[in-house]
C-alpha cells in the first residue's frame, strides 16, 4: 500500500479534513467546559486562548520530531477528549483544587485549566506540519504546494466545526456527546493512518535530525520573511478580536455572533491557501488585498448596519433566514481580509525551492505556524491591554490597517512603488475614520438594529455616551431623551435613574428568613445591590467585569453609594466560579446579572447552577432571580421546569408590567421582612422622594405563589451546562412578549393566595394593592385582571381613600414640607375626617402661615362641623392673604347668612358676584336670601330669576327662599 494507489489520496485527504474538523472543535468544547466550571470570564477565556495558541505554535515547532508519531498524535487528541468527555466531575474536583493554590481562588483555577489544555493544544498544533509533511511525499511535484493543500483543506475542516458545532452537534448531543464525537473522529483518524500509512512512520527522514530548534527558529527563515508575517500576524489577531466585538455589539452578544466570525475566519484561511495554490499569490499581491479589503470594512461598517435593519424585518421570523443575512453581511464586510491574512504563511511559503522536501516542508511550515502564532498571542494582548481599552472601535480599525501597511512595506524593504499607495490607503481609512467613522452607533442596543426607522429615531435621541473599556467588555452610561442607560457589550439595561432595581432588592428582601448574610450575583450599576445592603449585616456582591467595578463610583447617585457601605463587600469574580469554591451558607441568594439573552448569563438559570445555589443556602433561605418578556414563552417555560428540579416552591412577583421575580425556596413562601422593608427610612426616603413609590407597598407586588403550574409543557427540555436549551432559545427568539405564560397567570390570581402568602395587610387592603398596580404597572393587563378579581369588594371606594391618604402621609412624613402636609389635609377633607383635617392645617399654618389656600380648606372644615365662627376667622384670614380669591366672599357670604347678619352676607355676596360673573345659580340664590332678609323683594325677586336660568335648575328654589 502506498499513496501512488488512486484510493490512497482521496482516503488521505478525508482523514485530513477530518482533523480539521475535529482540530478546532476542542478550543470551542472544552472552553466551553471550563467555562461552565470557573465561568465566562475574561481571564478564564484569556487563559484558554493563549494556551491553544502557544500550544499550537510549540506543536507546530516541534512536529517534525514526532514525523512518525502522527497516528499517535490523533489518537492523543482523540483520548484525551474521551478522558475530558467522560470525567467531567473528576475533572471539576481538581480545578476547585487548585483554587488553593493562590490566595486568589481564581488564579489556581486557571493556572489548572492551563495545565490541563497545553498537551492537547501541542498535539493539535503538530498536525498541520506533519500532515503537510506526508501528502508532500506522494511526489516531490507536489512538495512543493503540500502545506498550502492541507492547510487549506483543514482549516475548511475546521470552519466546518465552528457552525456545526455551535448549530447541531451541541443541539442535538449536549456539550460532552459533542466531544465523545470528536474524539471518536480523532481515534478513526489514527486507525487509518496506522493500517493505510504505515509505510509513513517507517521512513522517517534523517534530515529531521538536523531540523530547528525554538532558539534558531528565527534564524532558520531569513527576516525578510518573518517580521512580515509577525506584523501580519499581529494584525490578524487584532482583526480577529475586532470583528467579534462588531458582531457581539450589532448582532448581539450571542454565542452564534462568534461562531459566525470564527467560521468565517477560518472559511478565509480556507480560500487564501487555495488562491496562493491556484494563482501563485505573492506576499505583496495578499498584502495589497489585505489593504483593500480593510479599506472597504472601514467605508462599509456603518452603513451596512442600517442595511442590516432595512432587511431584518424580512427574515425576522425564520432563524435560518436570519443567520444567512447575518452570514452574507459578515462575509461582505471581513472575508477579504480574513482571506488575505490566512494566506500570509501559504504566500510565503511559496518562495520555497521546487526541489524541497517533505521534511523541510514540514520543518519549514512548523516554524512560520510557530512564529505566527506567538504574533498571533502578542496581537491578541496588544488588542486586550491596549488597543481595546484605549482606543474607539474606528481607531483600532486604522491600526489593523497600518499594521498590515507596515507589514508590507517591510517586505517589499520600502520600495516607493508600495510605500507611498500604502501610505495613501491608511491616510484614505483615516480620512473616513475621522470624517464619517460613527463610533455611538456601535453604542446602540443590538435591539436597535432591527427597523430602520426605529435605528434613525435613536441614533437622534442618543448622547455621546460616557464610554469606559475593559480588557474585552465596553461599558458605558448612555443618555437618551435625557436618561441614562447602563450599557454593557451591546445591551442597554433600563435607565439608572429608574426605581425597579432598587425595588428588585427590596422585594427580594421581604423573602429572606433572616437578614443576616445575603449574596448578590451581578453588580452592574450597583443599584439593587445597594439596596439589599441596606438590610443586610453582611452582603457579597460578585461582578464578573473589572471595567463595571472600576467605573461604580460614576453612579454613586444612583445606587445609595455602595462603595462606602461598610457591610458590602464586592468581588470582581465570576458568579458560577464564585459560588462553586464558596463555602458560606447564605439567608439569601439573589442573581441580577443580565438576562439570558446575554450568552453567558445563560449559565446562570442550568440545573447544574441552581443545584449549586441550594447547596449554598440555608435550609429555609431564598433564591431569587429574574425573567423579563423577551426571553419568550418558550424561554420562560424552560428556565421554570429548570427551577423546579431543584427548588420545591416558587412565588412569582412583579417589578414592571414585563419584569418579573422568581422566589424560590425549598420551604413554603411568604412575606417575613416586611417591617425591616417599608420601615427603613433610607428606602422609604428615596423611592417617595425621587420615584414617587411607596415602600409600604412593595409586599403588594406578590402574584402568585405557586407558579410551577404555570408551566406550559412540564415535560420540555431543561437547561444544562451541557445541554444549554435556553441559550439556543435565546439565539433563535426574534419576537418579544411572553403572552401565553402571562395568560396564563392572570387567570391563576387568586387574593385568598395572596393574602395567605402577604402575612398581613392594612386597613386599606386591597384598594392599596390595586394602587400599587396602577402605579407600577399603569393600565396593564395585571392590572386589570386583579381589578376585574377584586371590583366587588366591600367599601373598595372608601379603602381606596384611605389608600390614599396613607400615600399622602408617608410622602408628608418623608418630606416634612408644607405642600406635602396640605395634600393630606385636602384628603382627609374629602374624606369628611374634619377634626384630624383641622389638625393638619393648623400644622401646616404653623409651618407657613401665608400657605396659599391652608386658611379657606381651615375655614371649609370648621364650617362643616358648624363652628361658624372659628370658619369666619379662617377665611377672613384667607382673603386678606389673596383678596383676588373668587370662592372667599362666597363662602363669607353664606357663613353670614346663616348667622343673620345680612348686610354683611349681602356685601360679600356682591363683592363675589361683582368679581367672578358666575355660572352658577348659587351666589344669586343666597344673595336673593339676603335681600329677602333685608326687606329687597324686587331685587330678591331679581336674583331669583337669574338663578333659575342658571344650572344646577331648581323649579322649588322660589319656595325654599320664600318669594
Amino acid at each position: 500500500m502506498n499513496l501512488e494507489t488512486e484510493s490512497q489520496p482521496k482516503l488521505f485527504a478525508l482523514l485530513m479534513l477530518l482533523s480539521g474538523f475535529a482540530g478546532i472543535s476542542y478550543e470551542i468544547l472544552y472552553g466551553r467546559i471550563l467555562g461552565n466550571m470557573v465561568g465566562d470570564q475574561f481571564a478564564v477565556s484569556a487563559a484558554i486562548l493563549m494556551t491553544f495558541l502557544l500550544g499550537i505554535g510549540m506543536g507546530s515547532a516541534y512536529a517534525h520530531r514526532l514525523w512518525r508519531w502522527l497516528w499517535a498524535i490523533e489518537a492523543g487528541i482523540g483520548i484525551y477528549g474521551a478522558a475530558v468527555a467522560f470525567s467531567q466531575p473528576l475533572i471539576e474536583s481538581v480545578v476547585y483544587a487548585g483554587s488553593s493554590l493562590f490566595s486568589d481562588n481564581l488564579s489556581g483555577s486557571i493556572l489548572i485549566c492551563v495545565l490541563l489544555l497545553i498537551a492537547p493544544a501541542f498535539l493539535i498544533g503538530c498536525s498541520v506540519p506533519l500532515f503537510a509533511g506526508y501528502f508532500g511525499r506522494e511526489s516531490a511535484v507536489h512538495s512543493r504546494a503540500s502545506f498550502s493543500w492541507v492547510y487549506m483543506v483543514y482549516n475548511f475542516g475546521a470552519a466546518l466545526t465552528a457552525l456545526l458545532i455551535e448549530f447541531y452537534f451541541i443541539r442535538s448531543f449536549g456539550i460532552r456527546g459533542t466531544v465523545a464525537l470528536f474524539a471518536s473522529v480523532n481515534l478513526v483518524i489514527a486507525a487509518g493512518l496506522w493500517l493505510r500509512f504505515s509505510h509513513m512512520r517507517e521512513e522517517e527522514k534523517q534530515e529531521a535530525e538536523e531540523s530547528f530548534v525554538i532558539g534558531n527558529v528565527f534564524r532558520m527563515i531569513p527576516a525578510s520573511r518573518w517580521l512580515p508575517l509577525v506584523l501580519a500576524s499581529i494584525a490578524s489577531a487584532i482583526f480577529q478580536l475586532f470583528m467579534v466585538k462588531y458582531s457581539e455589539l450589532v448582532f448581539g452578544p450571542f454565542r452564534e455572533s462568534f461562531a459566525l466570525v470564527l467560521a468565517l475566519i477560518l472559511i478565509g484561511i480556507t480560500l487564501g491557501s487555495l488562491l496562493v495554490r491556484r494563482f501563485s499569490l505573492t506576499f505583496t499581491h495578499i498584502m495589497w488585498l489585505n489593504l483593500a479589503g480593510l479599506l472597504w470594512l472601514m467605508l462599509a461598517a456603518g452603513p451596512a448596519i442600517y442595511l442590516y435593519a432595512a432587511l431584518y424585518s424580512l427574515v425576522a421570523n425564520h432563524f435560518w433566514a436570519l443567520i444567512v443575512l447575518k452570514t452574507v453581511m459578515l462575509s461582505g464586510l471581513m472575508l477579504l481580509p480574513a482571506l488575505t491574512f490566512g494566506a500570509t504563511i501559504p504566500a510565503l511559503l511559496s518562495y520555497q525551492d521546487a526541489s524541497a522536501d517533505n521534511a523541510e516542508v514540514s520543518r519549514e511550515s512548523g516554524a512560520l505556524l510557530f512564529i505566527s502564532s506567538l504574533a498571533n498571542v502578542a496581537g491578541f494582548l496588544l488588542m486586550v491591554f491596549v488597543l481595546h481599552r484605549l482606543l474607539d472601535y474606528g481607531v483600532q480599525l486604522l491600526m489593523i490597517g497600518g499594521i498590515s501597511a507596515l507589514a508590507l512595506i517591510v517586505y517589499s524593504r520600502a520600495k516607493l512603488i508600495h510605500l507611498i499607495p500604502a501610505a495613501l490607503a491608511v491616510l484614505a481609512m483615516f480620512g473616513w475614520q475621522h470624517k464619517h467613522w460613527d463610533e455611538d452607533l456601535l453604542f446602540l442596543s443590538y435591539t436597535n438594529f432591527r427597523d430602520v426607522a426605529e435605528l434613525k429615531r435613536e441614533r437622534a435621541d442618543f448622547s455621546f455616551p460616557d464610554r469606559y473599556k475593559g480588557y474585552q467588555d465596553v461599558f458605558s452610561i448612555n443618555w437618551m431623551n435625557g436618561k441614562p442607560y447602563f450599557f454593557i457589550n451591546g445591551y442597554i439595561s433600563i435607565p439608572l435613574n429608574n426605581p425597579s432595581e432598587k425595588i428588585v432588592g427590596a422585594l427580594s428582601t421581604l423573602y429572606a428568613p433572616r437578614l443576616d448574610d445575603a449574596l448578590v450575583l451581578g453588580l452592574g450599576s450597583g443599584a439593587t445591590a445597594s439596596s439589599v445592603g441596606l438590610f443586610f449585616k453582611k452582603t457579597e456582591v460578585v461582578e464578573i467585569n473589572p471595567v463595571v467595578r472600576e467605573n461604580l463610583f460614576r453612579m454613586a447617585q444612583w445606587n445609595f453609594d455602595i462603595e462606602h457601605n461598610p457591610r458590602v463587600n464586592i468581588v470582581v469574580d465570576d458568579a458560577i466560579h464564585h459560588v462553586k469554591v464558596g463555602e458560606q451558607k447564605y439567608s439569601m441568594i439573589l442573581n441580577t446579572v443580565t438576562t439570558p439573552l446575554y450568552f453567558s448569563s445563560s449559565k446562570l438559570y442550568t440545573k447544574d447552577f441552581f443545584d449549586s445555589i441550594e447547596k449554598h443556602l440555608t435550609p429555609d433561605g431564598v433564591y431569587i432571580t429574574w425573567v423579563d418578556s423577551r426571553i419568550g414563552d418558550g424561554g420562560t417555560d424552560i428556565i421554570l421546569r429548570t427551577l423546579q428540579k431543584s427548588f420545591k416552591h416558587c412565588a412569582i412577583l412583579y417589578v414592571k408590567s414585563a419584569y418579573f421575580l422568581l422566589i424560590a425556596s425549598s420551604e413554603p413562601l411568604r412575606v417575613q421582612q416586611a417591617d425591616a422593608v417599608t420601615g427603613n427610612s433610607e428606602l422609604r426616603a428615596d423611592l417617595m422622594n425621587k420615584h414617587d413609590v411607596m415602600a409600604e407597598w412593595l409586599p403588594y407586588h406578590l402574584m402568585n405563589t405557586d407558579v410551577y403550574p404555570l408551566i406550559a409543557d412540564p415535560d420540555g427540555p431543561l437547561n444544562t451546562a451541557d445541554y444549554p436549551a435556553l441559550e439556543f432559545e435565546m439565539a433563535q427568539l426574534h419576537g418579544k412578549g411572553i403572552y401565553e405564560f402571562k395568560k396564563r397567570l392572570r387567570a391563576s390570581f387568586n387574593i385568598g393566595d395572596v393574602v395567605q402568602g402577604l402575612g398581613k395587610t392594612g386597613e386599606a387592603f386591597p384598594a392599596d394593592f390595586l394602587a400599587q398596580s396602577e402605579d407600577r404597572l399603569g393600565n396593564s393587563s395585571i392590572t386589570q385582571s386583579w381589578k376585574d378579581v377584586m371590583g366587588g369588594t366591600p367599601g373598595l371606594k372608601d379603602k381606596a381613600k384611605l389608600a390614599e391618604l396613607n400615600r399622602r402621609m408617608v410622602r408628608a412624613e418623608v418630606e416634612n414640607s408644607v405642600g406635602a402636609w396640605h395634600a393630606v389635609g385636602t384628603q382627609l377633607t374629602r374624606m369628611q375626617r374634619y377634626e384630624d383635617a383641622i389638625s393638619v392645617f393648623n400644622k401646616v399654618l404653623a409651618m407657613d402661615p401665608t400657605h396659599d389656600n391652608a386658611n379657606y380648606n381651615l375655614g371649609t372644615c370648621y364650617e362643616r362641623l358648624g363652628r361658624v365662627d372659628e370658619a369666619l376667622q379662617s377665611f377672613e384670614a384667607e382673603q386678606k392673604l389673596d383678596p383676588k380669591d373668587q370662592d372667599v366672599d362666597f363662602r363669607i357670604g353664606r357663613l353670614l347668612l346663616r348667622a343673620g347678619r345680612y348686610q354683611e352676607a349681602l356685601e360679600a355676596l356682591n363683592r363675589h358676584i361683582d368679581m367672578v360673573h358666575p355660572g352658577s345659580s348659587k351666589p344669586y340664590t343666597y344673595r336673593a336670601m339676603a335681600h329677602k332678609a333685608l326687606g329687597h323683594k324686587d331685587l330678591a325677586r331679581a336674583d331669583m330669576e337669574r338663578a333659575l336660568a342658571l344650572p344646577p335648575e331648581d323649579e322649588q328654589v322660589l319656595k325654599k327662599v320664600g318669594l
